[in-house]
């Protein structure tokens, strides 16, 4: 069962990427307490002005349903990828969905101004243009060694490793991390 969330305030960004971060809008995957964040398309709307990918007065897409579902196909798109690329497999099916998002979305772009600047004609192309081109431009990126999968498996969320020695292991420290250390620390009293 997954349960969706009624407004609140913006969900924490660890991945270090917009779309490692659209990737982690399901908090708790595969548990019980297994939570999406943009469950609804208002709340998607809303993670992607929390993300700077829109301004407040972005027009709401007339077919909400079809603009969520592509979303979420995006969503296990870019999930697959970067967990086929942590564990050093393919992912050829989940690539060709980015490829197959991005070329969509770029149908309705133009480029203007100086710099040039790329503007999508529709709002759900604007958030989900930005999201594939993103996850397709980390792909070939020499940061692409350094997205990892977080250790916990009731979080496995995507981030980038920005630390010097590529040491990073959880999300976010302050959460998983802790939590992590509590139950080493736990383990060790036990056994004394």
């Amino acid at each position: 069962m997954t349960l969706s969330v009624p407004d609140q305030a913006p969900i924490h960004r660890v991945g270090g990427h917009v779309a490692l971060d659209f990737a982690n809008t399901v908090s708790w995957s595969g548990t019980p307490r297994q939570v999406d964040h943009i469950a609804s398309a208002p709340a998607l709307m809303r993670w992607a002005r929390d993300a700077g990918l829109i301004g407040d007065m972005a027009a709401m897409p007339e077919d909400q349903d079809a603009f969520l579902a592509q979303a979420h196909r995006l969503r296990s798109a870019v999930r697959g990828t970067f967990e086929a690329v942590v564990a050093g497999t393919a992912a050829s099916g989940d690539r060709a969905v980015l490829l197959d998002i991005a070329r969509s979305c770029l149908a309705s772009a133009e480029l203007s101004g100086a710099p040039a600047e790329l503007r999508y004609a529709r709002t759900e192309d604007t958030i989900l243009g930005a999201i594939a081109w993103g996850a397709i431009a980390l792909l070939g990126s020499d940061r692409i060694g350094r997205v990892k999968i977080c250790e916990p498996d009731n979080c496995r969320w995507l981030f980038l490793d920005t630390t010097k020695n590529v040491s990073r292991r959880w999300c976010d420290m302050g959460a998983c991390g802790n939590r992590a250390k509590a139950a080493q620390h736990r383990t060790r009293l036990k056994s004394d």
